[in-house]
């Protein structure tokens, strides 16, 4: 039976009617903290030059319940960072499901993700988690992590896994799976061996991560980069980014950007400010200015 989960939910939120000033979105992601436990070759998180941050739970508080006033359905709990390094995670979720949301997600490593701590975060309302596992075996994931947990994460999927088949509140289980040159001919393996434990398996190739990750010192240093230069046509018929649209996004420090892999800071349109209507902040000239340029094409 042929896995849809992702391809049906892209379908479900693609905004067709694009419009300058936008709706609030259904979907945010806020970014409990920037700091990572790995360093993945494909990232920008391990180059980062911004300080670690971790939210304040007070501002996260006010940000849900004003999401959710103006539509919110859906939070995910991470951008740039690893959510498990949030000792207190599940404090967040319990906020965000007691103000009403109706489904939380967060993407992790997985490495920290161990029975115990996914428990308490079920228990307050978390509905789903995605792994992302970049290798499909311990020595690739090594290279790619730059840790060497493949079992360890493995071992933490496979008990909540079967904590699943043996408890009335369950968890929906994902992967995501981000290709290299050395890891793309291991997906059949890797789908024929682990798909079992997830209900869908995301593969996508390496991508410069907002032009973080330059593409030929990347190549030659690890040689792992999709590096592909971009026809005419490819640019005639370029898209404009989903996220101007369909999701929020709340940093570390408070700032509102455009961009879940705004690792520097370099998109914020808005400091958020509790005492001003969300949907204006959302659309605020930032905003504005920059879907106008992405519908125009106007890209330079």
């Amino acid at each position: 039976m042929e896995k849809k989960f992702f391809k049906n939910r892209e379908e479900k939120n693609f905004i067709h009617n694009k419009k300058i000033i936008a709706k609030f979105p259904k979907n945010a992601l806020v970014e409990l903290t920037n700091a990572c436990n790995h360093e993945c070759v494909f990232c920008a998180n391990p180059k980062m030059e911004r300080s670690i941050s971790r939210i304040d739970i007070n501002l996260f508080s006010s940000f849900v319940k004003n999401a959710v006033k103006n539509g919110l359905e859906e939070l995910g709990l991470y951008t740039t960072g690893e959510p498990f390094m949030t000792k207190n995670l599940h404090e967040f979720i319990e906020i965000s499901k007691k103000n009403g949301v109706k489904r939380i997600y967060i993407t992790t490593n997985g490495s920290l993700a161990s029975l115990e701590k996914v428990k308490k975060c079920i228990d307050k309302g978390l509905n789903s988690i995605k792994f992302s596992i970049n290798g499909g075996t311990r020595e690739t994931y090594k290279i790619i992590h730059g840790k060497d947990d493949f079992d360890k994460v493995f071992q933490n999927i496979n008990d909540i896994y079967n904590y699943n088949l043996n408890s009335e509140k369950k968890i929906q289980l994902l992967c995501s799976f981000v290709t290299t040159k050395l890891t793309e001919k291991e997906i059949p393996e890797f789908k024929r061996k682990y798909s079992k434990y997830f209900e869908d398996i995301m593969v996508t190739p390496t991508y410069n991560q907002g032009g973080r990750i330059d593409g030929d010192s990347f190549n030659k240093k690890n040689e792992v980069s999709h590096k592909k230069k971009l026809t005419k046509e490819q640019i005639n018929s370029a898209k404009p980014c989903e996220y101007l649209w369909e999701r929020a996004v709340l940093s570390a420090e408070g700032n509102l950007t455009a961009c879940c892999g705004d690792y520097e800071n370099d998109l914020i349109y808005a400091k958020y400010d509790p005492k001003i209507d969300l949907l204006d902040q959302y659309n605020s000239k930032s905003m504005l200015y920059l879907r106008e340029k992405h519908l125009n094409k106007n890209l330079d």
